[in-house]
């Protein structure tokens, strides 16, 4: 069987590496398409890139917010993803005219290469509607690939399709896609938000790119370890960075601040008591923390609780993924989130770090959710379940 995986930007391409490789160890042929800023992860992964689009496919959709309503995706469904997020009308249609702008600017290509090739299925990241196109290009099923929070863009009744989003089809010759699709979900039970997609479950297995082991990570600690991280997408080690230099030079821990980015923070004093260090995946670096400071990125939260660490989440602002991972850790009990309002009070971030770390409430009920996680259907599950959707 050949499967086409397509990513999204390069935030969303570790969420495809597990299926994609364990789709290989099965005895298929995979191929992932992407744009040109995530090629370099998706070949260092050891899986077969596809270039699609340009570097600025999707970067700009002007021409898409038509001032004319029903131009615009004005029939999004209500309950797109306005309800998880708080997001008004207007922020949601800016949301999906990106959405179908990425598209539109990925399928030309897309299609090129699913008439070349011939895949038996596509299975593409949620943002990523141009697989849809390119599986109704070659007549084959396609199923999307969430990373945990319901932003993809669906329409399940025809009266909500926007024009825009049945002219990248008809630019094609082929049928819009229009109803029942399905989504490959790593969100645990707990965590998940309901929505009218069904989900197939799929166990986090984390990756986090490729990288080496240093040796003071196989170093003994003496006291509690925290790592401090802003992703290595954002800007949000910038203002974290800068917090954890000035409220956690006085706390009795071994901070880790990983960054892409060191040398951003060379002419600033560096205490004691915290490491700074360039790009380490967490995977291999978590497993030795008993905490967490992140930006509310959905790799780094489900990295962080597929080892079962508690976790103080920082997002940017409110109405983004970030604040709902913030709201989604916090009413777990996994975790603490800080919103705007909060953090800018002076030490706020030391004592949230300071009540993660002394209540044992947090770690229990993280290392329960690491649990649920465990139970989930591995990976090679679900390739079975792919398999038996094509012969179907």
């Amino acid at each position: 069987m050949r499967i086409l995986f397509v990513a999204h930007g390069p935030a969303h391409v570790p969420w495809t590496v597990p299926l994609a490789w364990a789709s290989q160890l099965a005895g298929h042929e995979v191929r992932v398409a992407a744009r040109p800023q995530s090629l370099a992860q998706v070949t260092g992964a050891g899986l077969i890139a596809v270039p699609v689009g340009d570097a600025v496919a999707g970067e700009t959709f002007a021409r898409w917010a038509a001032p004319d309503s029903a131009e615009r995706a004005a029939r999004v469904p209500d309950d797109w993803p306005s309800g998880p997020l708080g997001w008004p009308e207007e922020r949601r249609l800016s949301w999906a005219d990106q959405v179908l702008a990425l598209a539109d600017a990925l399928a030309d290509d897309l299609v090129e290469f699913a008439r070349f090739w011939r895949p038996d299925l596509v299975v593409h990241d949620v943002g990523a509607v141009a697989g849809l196109v390119a599986a109704a290009a070659v007549g084959v099923p396609s199923v999307a690939h969430n990373w945990c929070q319901p932003l993809g863009l669906y329409f399940l009744h025809e009266d909500e399709v926007p024009p825009a989003y049945l002219r990248i089809f008809e630019r094609h010759g082929v049928r819009p896609r229009i109803g029942t699709d399905t989504w490959i979900d790593c969100t645990p039970p707990a965590l998940r938000i309901p929505h009218p997609v069904p989900r197939i479950p799929m166990r986090y297995v984390p990756y986090n790119g490729s990288g080496q082991v240093p040796r003071w990570l196989m170093e003994r600690s003496e006291r509690p370890r925290v790592c401090v991280t802003g992703g290595v997408t954002t800007g949000a080690i910038d203002e974290l960075g800068s917090q954890t230099l000035e409220q956690f030079a006085e706390l009795d821990l071994d901070v880790v601040m990983t960054v892409a980015r060191p040398d951003a923070f060379e002419d600033r004093p560096l205490p004691g008591n915290v490491r700074l260090t360039g790009w380490v995946p967490l995977t291999a670096l978590l497993p030795v923390c008993q905490g967490l400071v992140q930006h509310g990125g959905s790799g780094t939260t489900m990295t962080a609780l597929a080892h079962g660490v508690p976790q103080v989440v920082v997002p940017g602002g409110p109405g983004t993924p970030q604040n709902l991972w913030a709201e989604q850790i916090e009413r777990s009990g996994a975790g603490i989130g800080l919103h705007p309002e909060e953090r800018s009070r002076p030490g706020r971030l030391a004592a949230a770090l300071t009540e993660l770390l002394g209540k044992d409430s947090y770690a229990r009920r993280a290392a329960a959710l690491r649990e649920e996680m465990a139970a989930m259907p591995g990976p090679a599950q679900v390739v079975r379940h792919l398999e038996a959707l094509v012969r179907s």
